[in-house]
């Protein structure tokens, strides 16, 4: 080998490292964006109806947001904060009943998410 090729054999092996490593620092970042984003919807969840109604479903929550779509729990934490039947939801979670609710659009898919969790 003389020098020009040993030299473009170095410059592939520089980029070759440099590539591996803005990979390695891309995946690290992905990873803390997707943990704080899921900590804030944790926030947000913990406001809502649909914590107590995990608790009564025997769903704990960091299963629940580790297993399911974001999509998904958005879509349940939404139908929940628009409920107009907050009374009777509050007396059900109130007497440890909430899995009861046969009004709650939550519900069958709790009832899913519990099986879901329950094989992991």
């Amino acid at each position: 080998m003389n020098i020009f090729s040993t030299a473009i054999a170095g410059f592939f092996a520089v980029l070759a490292v440099a590539f591996l490593l803005f990979l390695v620092v891309a995946i690290v970042r992905n990873l803390r964006t997707g943990l704080r984003y899921r900590q804030g919807i944790a926030r947000q969840l913990s406001f809502l109806r649909l914590d107590r109604m995990l608790g009564i479903h025997g769903i704990d929550q960091a299963s629940y947001l580790h297993s399911q779509p974001i999509r998904d729990i958005r879509d349940q934490m939404k139908r929940c904060s628009d409920c107009a039947s907050t009374r009777e939801c509050d007396r059900l979670l109130d007497e440890g009943v909430g899995d009861q609710a046969d009004f709650c659009d939550n519900d069958e898919k709790l009832r899913q998410v519990k099986k879901q969790v329950e094989h992991l």
